[in-house]
């Protein structure tokens, strides 16, 4: 797939430019939108849509099971993902407005990834139909928003990681699938457990040490601070934006009772996503990747998520409450194993 997004970016716009998807590994093949790396940090920039995209199911069919495993997990982000998006558009903190086309025709279509009744070739079909439709949506919305939030974040999180240190790193799909399961899980404990939209707009504020927090959480995989200078300058932009967003903020919290009951629909149980990762022998947990990801790994990577790039999710209104501690990452953990994913091998306590 990165070898499609560099072509799509290079290809001239008075280019033709066909698009043949050899695999049914992720949503990108349907969009105009290309993941790269800048500075050493993921970031989602502009390119084109494809004039012609050919999906020959047989040439899917043949691809390693691994890419299409991985398509499953990239597929399960529509059970936390839109939870994230709706938060920031609300809050003043997306430039768009959430809108359900965006979102509604693949929550419509993922409940089939889990139905263990079909054929191989029924549950490929389902497959690709969820990975185009979301591709095409987030192509019509103008952003990968709708269906990347926190659990993309924390793929991003290990791949730039893991970049940084020159060792291996499992799949993007493979990575978000297990990502999903703790999103959905850090959206129930932030409900359920933290009844973070008990809280007023005084109670949040942008931490005073924020660019020293996000320093330190890269120094450990970027001693010469690079990266922590890259990242620093996202979450600057975004906490500039959330100063500037003061009156939505105040106005979201007066309607807190309606944004929540819509938050409580979007934000999926964690159980959703495992039950569609189990159905096609996809990794469930952190341990279950290859190479495995340690529980001490996994535990960084969630810390790090909202000191990477500057597009909002709930990490960081956890942030802004000063939520953000081991604490919070214990029980999110400990949900997130409860319903079949997290950390796996010797569990987080």
């Amino acid at each position: 797939m990165q070898i499609n997004w560099l072509a799509v970016v290079a290809a001239a716009v008075s280019a033709p430019l066909v698009t043949v998807q050899t695999a049914a590994s992720v949503n990108g093949y349907a969009d105009p939108l290309s993941v790269l790396v800048r500075g050493g940090a993921k970031r989602t920039v502009p390119s084109r849509w494809p004039d012609a995209l050919v999906i020959d199911h047989d040439v899917v069919a043949a691809a390693p099971s691994a890419l299409t495993r991985a398509g499953v997990g990239d597929a399960v982000a529509i059970w936390s993902s839109p939870a994230d998006w709706y938060l920031a558009c609300a809050l003043g903190m997306d430039s768009g407005t959430y809108d359900g086309r965006f979102v509604d025709p693949v929550r419509d279509l993922a409940p089939r990834l889990a139905d263990t009744s079909l054929s191989d070739d029924e549950r490929r079909r389902v497959l690709i139909d969820v990975l185009t439709v979301g591709g095409l949506v987030i192509g019509d919305a103008g952003t990968t928003a709708p269906l990347s939030g926190v659990e993309h974040l924390v793929s991003h999180v290990l791949d730039m990681s893991a970049m940084a240190e020159g060792i291996d790193h499992d799949l993007h799909g493979a990575q978000v699938g297990v990502a999903s399961v703790l999103a959905a899980a850090l959206w129930d404990v932030a409900l359920e457990e933290e009844r973070v939209f008990d809280l007023a707009p005084d109670d949040l504020a942008v931490p005073a040490d924020l660019h020293d927090r996000v320093r330190a959480v890269w120094h450990p995989i970027d001693p010469s601070g690079a990266l922590g200078e890259e990242c620093g300058r996202a979450v600057e932009a975004k906490m500039q934006r959330w100063r500037a967003a003061a009156p939505t903020v105040a106005a979201f919290f007066a309607r807190r009772g309606e944004h929540e009951a819509t938050l409580r629909a979007l934000a999926g149980d964690p159980a959703l996503p495992v039950a569609a990762l189990r159905a096609w022998g996809a990794p469930t947990t952190f341990a279950g990747l290859t190479p495995s990801v340690s529980s001490d790994r996994a535990r960084w990577a969630l810390s790090a998520l909202p000191f990477m790039r500057d597009r909002m999710s709930l990490a960081d209104l956890l942030v802004l409450a000063g939520r953000w501690n081991d604490d919070l990452f214990d029980r999110v953990f400990v949900r997130a194993a409860e319903a079949g994913g997290g950390a796996g091998g010797v569990q987080l306590v």
